[in-house]
């Protein structure tokens, strides 16, 4: 605009000092002179205030138009920011990193700061069991059936069974409450429902027995546990846990080798307690340190030489007086957590891992089942000692595995007694002297990669049971499950096929007694029943852990 102003008023004045030579128009010079001067000053106004209002824009672009321009990109990223992480939300949500819920090797909701976290799992394993046997099992020495005062025991008389079964379906909760140092463990099982098939009769009448085997067909607490982190390295855990001693136990049901564990650890593993554990952590060692309820006594089946079954008992009905378990682990290489399982797939690390644990304990059974003590068999004490010592050996070498264990337990047994089931014992029980009792158990086991997610293995174990005073309790209950025992000698092979790792596999495997399957060891539930020597067991498992 000041440009066209210029040219218009140039070309004005030089129509008008054209016109100025003209006589006619001489008159008016004087007047055309002043608007010639008006319209100058004019000009030179407007020039000025047009180099005026050109430096402020300029000053302006350079001071503020950026940052203008600036603050409604950043408006307009933050709001594009808004609807991303909006949408990115719920496509995040499946991950760990910053996620409050979602999946994370199990299902998990955590706060936004860590401070709570709930882990949801389970287990199903349904499994197809074939058992068959040569001969039924018979109790030597027991005087044959006649006198009502003397029981003839007898087992199952069938000589094969087959069927379907789904023996372990666990759910669980885990985590952390106020700090990732105060953690906790709740831990169930559907245990389950079943007849007296399997259960010892006499003349004619079910008398019950193999512990461990439950009824109920009900929701079975396993784990109910609280542990607090002192430091880095020390931490204490209370509640009901797996004994610090037998390692096969201590290993979970879904990092098994086998459909199950062996009778071994079954029988002599001692299982779960209740009590206060204090445990030290380093790179290289583990020590654990409990004072508790006992362990649950197994050792002899249903011939209850100590007593003890703490497994979610109520503090006035726990049979034993006194209890201490420990337990040391020394890993040469290797990382924990790989040893939670018995498998070592093709590229993991190689390790190995040695571990040694005691338990001790005292029970009076008398004080909470009311027994009293048979005079011709019993001694004045009526207090059971258990000694039980243990040892494990693990090897570890990315594609191959080898585990070996031994057991010993002794126990002074001086009110023994027979028990009906897991909750219960006859009301006409009596407790017996046993004398000295002591079993010894061994397995051996090794397993190898054929491919990337086929794996072989083979697992022997031995078991040997002695009462000292057995002959004397023939004529008792509990003589069916002390007197006359031998060894059992157990070889069973199979093989693994991961699907998807340890969440979902197949296992099957051929299990052979080369010898009697006492009732002592016998564990329906596994598939070995009370039978002579040459017994077969076939079983075939699908796992889903979630």
């Amino acid at each position: 605009m000041a440009l066209a102003e210029t040219i218009f008023f140039s070309l004005a004045l030089s129509s008008i000092l054209a016109q100025s030579n003209s006589p006619a128009t001489q008159s008016a010079t004087d007047q055309n002179s002043r608007q010639i001067d008006d319209m100058a000053r004019r000009l030179d106004a407007l020039e000025k205030r047009n180099a005026e209002l050109q430096g402020q824009v300029v000053e302006l672009k350079s001071q503020n138009g950026e940052q203008w321009l600036t603050e409604e990109r950043a408006a307009e990223v933050r709001e594009l920011v808004k609807d991303v992480l909006a949408d990115s939300a719920t496509r995040t949500s499946l991950q760990s990193n910053g996620a409050t819920a979602g999946w994370d090797n199990g299902f998990f909701i955590a706060s936004p700061d860590n401070r709570f976290r709930l882990e949801i799992g389970g287990l199903v394993q349904a499994r197809w069991v074939w058992s068959s046997m040569r001969a039924p099992y018979t109790a030597d020495g027991i005087v044959p059936t006649g006198n009502p005062n003397i029981p003839q025991v007898t087992y199952d008389q069938t000589l094969n069974r087959s069927g379907f079964d789904v023996h372990n379906i666990e759910l669980w909760a885990q985590g952390h409450v106020i700090s990732p140092d105060i953690q906790y463990m709740l831990k169930g099982i559907f245990s389950n429902s079943s007849s007296t098939a399997q259960q010892p009769s006499s003349n004619g009448t079910n008398v019950g027995g193999f512990v461990g085997e439950t009824t109920s067909g009900s929701f079975q607490l396993l784990d109910a546990w609280v542990r607090v982190n002192l430091t880095d390295d020390w931490s204490v855990r209370v509640g009901q846990f797996r004994a610090p001693y037998g390692r096969e136990f201590l290993v979970l049901e879904q990092y098994q080798m086998a459909v199950d564990r062996s009778l071994v650890s079954l029988h002599y593993g001692m299982g779960y307690t209740q009590g206060l554990e204090l445990e030290w952590l380093s790179n290289e060692a583990r020590w654990r340190f409990s004072v508790n309820d006992g362990g649950n006594d197994n050792i002899a089946g249903a011939g209850q030489v100590v007593g003890s079954h703490p497994l979610n008992s109520p503090w006035f009905e726990q049979q034993s007086i006194w209890g201490v378990t420990t337990r040391f682990d020394w890993k040469g290489s290797g990382g924990w957590q790989q040893f939670d399982q018995f498998t070592s797939p093709d590229g993991s690390e190689p390790g190995w891992l040695w571990g040694f644990a005691v338990n001790a304990q005292g029970t009076k059974p008398s004080e909470i089942y009311g027994q009293q003590q048979n005079v011709a068999l019993s001694t004045s004490s009526d207090t059971n000692t258990w000694v039980g010592i243990t040892t494990d050996f693990t090897m570890q070498f990315g594609g191959a595995s080898l585990f070996a264990s031994a057991y010993y337990n002794y126990v002074e047994s001086y009110a023994a007694f027979y028990r009906n089931s897991v909750n219960s014992v006859s009301p006409s029980t009596q407790t017996v002297n046993a004398g000295g009792v002591n079993a010894l158990g061994i397995t051996l086991q090794g397993s190898v990669y054929l491919a990337p997610k086929w794996e072989v293995f083979t697992r022997y174990e031995y078991m040997h049971l002695t009462a000292s005073n057995a002959d004397a309790l023939s004529a008792t209950l509990v003589g069916n499950f002390l007197l006359n025992q031998g060894h059992v000698s157990i070889l069973t092979t199979g093989l693994n096929y991961y699907i998807d790792g340890q969440d979902a596999k197949v296992t099957a495997d051929f299990g052979y007694g080369f010898t009697p399957i006492y009732p002592s060891a016998a564990t329906p539930s596994t598939g070995w029943r009370a039978s002579e020597s040459d017994e077969f067991v076939v079983r075939a498992q699908m796992q889903l852990l979630f």
